[in-house]
């Protein structure tokens, strides 16, 4: 399974979304800086070996819920050493914070 790969404005996030699926995810930098490499997956596929670079220790993160996000029902983060991930729900959608987590988890076991 891969995820579809879009670049913010001056490659500040590599958002990324799988056709059909309830949650989507995104990475960018902890300190918030542009990462120009994101630039490579605009409108191409991501593979979990592909996020893997970004997240060496994606099975390990330690996650936090983003109680009263504006934009979804879920929404959830992860730091690793550079780079942090974001996932949440659809608009619209109905997965909690877990179910959303445990989706990007079984996304990224599934390269």
């Amino acid at each position: 399974m891969n995820a579809k790969g879009f670049v913010t404005v001056f490659a500040g996030c590599l958002a990324c979304s799988i056709a059909d699926a309830d949650w989507h995810f995104s990475i960018r930098r902890i300190d918030g800086r542009t990462h120009w490499q994101f630039s490579d997956f605009n409108g191409k596929e991501v593979s979990a070996s592909d996020v893997a670079n970004y997240l060496p220790n994606w099975n390990s993160l330690q996650w936090t819920e983003i109680k009263d996000s504006l934009a979804v029902k879920s929404e959830s983060y992860g730091n690793d050493v550079e780079f942090k991930v974001n996932v949440q729900s659809t608009d619209g959608g109905l997965m909690t914070h877990r179910e959303v987590i445990d989706a990007f988890l079984e996304f990224m076991r599934n390269d």
